[in-house]
């Protein structure tokens, strides 16, 4: 996990779905207010399973936006309120 100004970096390769989702909600509600984004690096050949869980199943009041990265397809951007 990195963390840079607004950003987190989260890396949930070799997880299976539901550690993944209990991973990133957990992260989520720990965030500090500063964090706005969190980019989830999940893999795309192996991570479609993974891909899915964050941009399908991850829930917070704290995000705004689920979105493909437009730069790699193997992760995936959490906008935060």
């Amino acid at each position: 996990m990195a963390k840079t100004n607004d950003t987190l970096t989260i890396d949930i390769h070799g997880l299976y779905a539901d550690e993944a989702k209990e991973k990133l909600e957990k992260e989520i509600a720990r965030a500090p207010a500063y964090i706005k984004i969190i980019r989830v690096i999940h893999g795309y050949n192996k991570g479609n399973i993974l891909q899915e869980t964050v941009r399908k199943r991850i829930r917070s009041k704290r995000i705004k936006e689920i979105s493909p990265s437009f730069c790699n397809e193997g992760e995936s951007i959490i906008y935060l309120f």
